[in-house]
C-alpha cells in the first residue's frame, strides 16, 4: 500500500496492490476541515461491488467526522476492509487469475466437489469447448 499526499491539492491519494488487482481511494479534506467532512472518492476499484464500495466509504466519513478519528485512522480503515475482502482469495484454476480479465470479478461459483471457486465465465467458456 502506497499513500501520497498533496498539500496544494489537499489530497490524500492511497493506492492497494495486491496481485493483478489495484485499489485507489483520493480522499479530498475540504479548506474547512473539520468543519466540513472529507470528499471519497474511488478512483480504480476493480473486483470491488459498488455496493461495497460506499459501505466503505460510509464508514471512512463516519470515522472522520462522528467519531473523531484522524485521516489516517480513515485510510488504515480503508486498508483493512480491503485485506479483508481479499483475504483468502484463492485464483481461479481455469485462468490462474484472481480477477476475470473480462468482467474483473472476484471468483464466485464454488464447486460442490473440489470447493474451488470460479468465475462464471471461465465455467461457461471451460464446458463449452470442453
Amino acid at each position: 500500500m502506497t499513500v501520497r499526499g498533496s498539500k496544494v491539492s489537499r489530497e490524500i491519494t492511497t493506492t492497494y496492490l495486491k496481485d493483478e488487482c489495484t485499489l485507489e481511494m483520493v480522499i479530498r479534506v475540504p479548506s474547512s476541515y473539520p468543519l466540513r467532512s472529507v470528499e471519497v472518492e474511488c478512483t480504480k476499484r476493480i473486483g470491488i461491488s459498488e455496493e461495497r464500495w460506499r459501505r466503505w466509504v460510509l464508514q471512512i466519513l463516519k470515522v472522520t467526522t462522528s467519531q473523531d478519528g484522524s485521516l489516517l485512522d480513515a485510510v488504515m480503515l480503508w486498508k483493512s476492509n480491503v485485506d479483508k475482502e481479499f483475504d483468502g482469495v484463492e485464483p481461479c484454476p481455469i485462468c490462474f487469475s484472481i480477477l476475470n480479465p473480462k468482467t474483473m470479478g472476484l471468483p464466485n461459483l464454488q464447486c460442490r466437489t473440489c470447493s474451488n471457486k470460479y468465475h462464471n465465465s471461465c465455467l461457461y467458456k471451460w464446458f463449452k469447448e470442453a
